[in-house]
């Protein structure tokens, strides 16, 4: 009887510090979560006050959940940063030229100004006009291939004859600013299929950006290597170092920060966005000789 009466006394004992620890747990990790719920970006964990194997486990899942929970809002709070800055940029851009614009329309209005004064405002302000279609344009067009969402009118084309093309358009440009063209396309054809306006602009984007940061030389090289082929850009450049090859693809880069360049930073970013929808890719490499390398390589039709 004694016997019995000790082994209900210790169950007794036994299952009420089991169920006091177990309250003592829940109501511990009831108050971390509810601390680390005011603040989820903090790399806090729920934690046990007392052993137990089966809270444990749970906790185990909780701070799982906690850990997505925490990565997803950081992931979050860099994209809403990025939609900030882009937005930034979106509206430095459009107001730089619309300001000049404004501007000029003003001094048009002054009864000072001679008929002389007011066509040159005229053609000023319908370059600007252009400058500022030609933003809007690129960044409704960055927003659909972002989307994937660019239509792309995909067939046959001669790259080698293409890019040889749209060098052409720029010799005046490598003239007036001496710089020297080394050219080596090969006289074999390079097809490919592709959209045509697309691989123009992407030549086009380019072949500009070394007419504007080219020191003194710019090479392009195109060779086929089994079933692709290989178009390599390459320029001298003041000031880019390796740290660049990570941020020149990405939205609104530029070196000069105050943009008196007058470029949008989105050239690039287009250019490799047309790059990739058509099945291709293009990469950047900043030698220690101060020379700028883009590699774009494209399948060729003939091996599809």
């Amino acid at each position: 009887m004694i016997f019995l009466v000790f082994i209900l006394l210790f169950t007794s004992v036994y299952f009420s510090a089991r169920f006091f620890l177990l309250s003592k747990n829940i109501q511990k990790a009831t108050y971390d979560l509810q601390s680390i719920n005011k603040d989820i970006g903090r790399n806090h964990r729920l934690t046990l006050s007392s052993p137990d194997k089966h809270m444990e486990e749970l906790l185990y899942k909780i701070n799982d959940y906690l850990e997505i929970s925490q990565m997803e809002n950081i992931k979050n709070l860099r994209k809403e940063n990025e939609i900030r800055k882009e937005i930034e940029n979106i509206s430095h851009d459009l107001r730089t030229p619309l300001t000049s614009i404004l501007g000029y329309l003003q001094l048009m209005q002054d009864e000072d100004t001679t008929e002389e004064e007011k066509a040159e405002y005229i053609s000023i302000i319908e370059r600007k006009s252009k400058y500022l279609q030609h933003l809007i344009q690129t960044f409704y067009d960055m927003s659909r291939l972002q989307a994937n969402d660019y239509k792309l009118d995909i067939k046959s084309l001669d790259v080698n004859k293409k890019l040889m093309e749209q060098l052409l358009l720029f010799y005046n440009d490598f003239e007036e600013k001496n710089i020297n063209v080394g050219i080596n396309l090969g006289s074999e054809e390079a097809n490919i299929l592709c959209d045509e306006k697309s691989i123009e602009r992407i030549f086009n984007n380019l072949i500009s950006n070394a007419t504007k940061y080219s020191k003194s030389t710019f090479k392009v090289n195109l060779v086929k290597i089994n079933d692709k082929v290989e178009i390599i850009f390459k320029n001298d450049v003041y000031n880019l170092d390796s740290a660049d090859e990570y941020e020149i693809f990405k939205p609104f880069y530029t070196k000069d920060k105050s943009r008196h360049d007058q470029s949008s930073g989105l050239g690039l970013t287009v250019a490799k966005l047309l790059i990739e929808a058509m099945n291709g890719s293009i990469n950047c490499k900043i030698n220690n000789d101060g020379f700028i390398e883009f590699r774009i390589i494209l399948k060729l039709y003939e091996t599809l």
